[in-house]
């Protein structure tokens, strides 16, 4: 095989190799803090933060009634902000708001 035929098929596996990873650049780890209305006790604290906990790909989550926030920091390869806001919704509660920021792990 000519040298320039090797070189060009050498490039064409490289790219390949490396495309999945140019298709998802999505950071490794995220941040979100949710804005939940209808949290009134401890009990709907601990009820969004046991379901965050129990979905895939969440690596620790925590709520606050009093605040009325809720936060989960995800792979967002595993699991999409969309799931968690339906996850928290699931429970009867209403999203109302929601900042993401990436993570240094």
């Amino acid at each position: 095989m000519p040298h320039t035929a090797r070189y060009i098929a050498i490039f064409f596996v490289v790219v390949g190799l490396a495309a999945p990873l140019i298709a998802d650049s999505r950071p490794e780890t995220v941040r979100t803090v949710f804005e939940v209305s209808g949290m009134h006790c401890d009990g709907c604290s601990s009820a969004i933060t046991t379901t965050l906990e129990n979905t895939t790909g969440v690596v620790e989550a925590s709520a606050d009634h009093e605040k009325g926030l809720a936060e989960a920091v995800y792979h967002p390869r595993k699991v999409e902000v969309e799931e968690l806001r339906k996850e928290i919704e699931k429970l009867g509660y209403t999203v109302t708001g929601m900042k993401t920021e990436v993570v240094e792990r």
